[in-house]
């Protein structure tokens, strides 16, 4: 039996070495047609900024909402159902790229938009920049988050959401293998990486955010804004997961990413069956 130390290091060698393999970014993100990348991430941005406000708060508890509901709640159903999207034709480590690119990318937006409120804007009137800053979350009062914490708290939500998604969507998927490419392999999926994905999610992101940073919510109140979080990004996501199945079957049917599979089979990078759920005939 191998000492357990070497078989972990051998692992984070092996993560290292995939994760920084630039040519596999490449090949992945010219397989994935280019308007879902990009609604993807433009769902990514507007979603973390639109956390910075909480639209709904209801069932109080000694005046404590047990439930609060942020504006993220209307797009993050996108940027998961993408994400099984990806994790079922691409695999599970490839929706986690995915994910990282998000992350990524919404810090850099955040980051700009930050130092463009660092400007004070006099014209046509003094206090002009007001408007800017407020709605993107950069005047906010000394006891709610700052935008560095609403940055850090919906970061590391999103990073580890997206990967808690990828991973049990992959372990489901498995499941169904004597028809993975049905619709109730898909369906079934989606639906419990949605739930068990957005409750991670909505909760680091309300510990990190109202309960470190903030100090406004208790435990219950983070399991009540987690849960009712992901009932409602649920229900979205059966409302529009046959969206999603066709365009996996016209993918796959259109042969959409037929290089990269070829490229991490050639590369021997992952053994990961996920990666290679929908099988193609030799010819084809």
């Amino acid at each position: 039996m191998k000492n357990p130390l070497k078989k972990i290091k051998i692992w984070f060698i092996d993560t290292l070495e995939w994760f920084f393999d630039f040519h596999d970014w490449k090949m992945l993100l010219r397989s994935i047609p280019g308007v879902v990348t990009m609604l993807f991430i433009m769902a990514t941005i507007t979603m973390n900024l639109a956390a910075n406000k909480i639209v709904w708060s209801g069932i109080y508890i000694n005046d404590i909402p047990f439930v609060s509901i942020t504006g993220g709640i209307f797009l993050s159903w996108a940027v998961f159902l993408v994400m099984d999207i990806v994790t079922k034709t691409y695999g599970t480590k490839a929706a986690i790229k995915l994910t990282v690119l998000g992350a990524l990318v919404n810090a850099i937006a955040v980051i700009f938009l930050a130092l463009i409120a660092l400007f004070p804007a006099k014209y046509p009137y003094e206090g002009a920049s007001t408007t800017f800053d407020t709605l993107f979350g950069f005047l906010a009062l000394d006891a709610a988050p700052q935008p560095w914490q609403i940055l850090i708290s919906s970061t590391v939500a999103y990073i580890v959401s997206g990967i808690v998604n990828a991973i049990v969507n992959g372990l489901f998927g498995k499941i169904f293998r004597k028809n993975p490419d049905g619709k109730m392999a898909f369906y079934f999926r989606s639906y419990v990486s949605t739930i068990i994905g957005q409750f991670v999610d909505n909760f680091i992101f309300g510990a990190l955010a109202f309960a470190v940073f903030a100090k406004f919510y208790t435990f219950p109140t983070l399991i009540g804004i987690a849960l009712m979080g992901a009932l409602i990004e649920l229900f979205f996501e059966v409302f529009f997961s046959p969206i999603g199945y066709r365009i996996c079957k016209k993918w796959q049917n259109e042969g959409v990413g037929k290089d990269y599979f070829e490229y991490c089979k050639e590369m021997e990078i992952s053994k990961d069956p996920s990666r290679f759920e929908f099988e193609k005939e030799a010819n084809v």
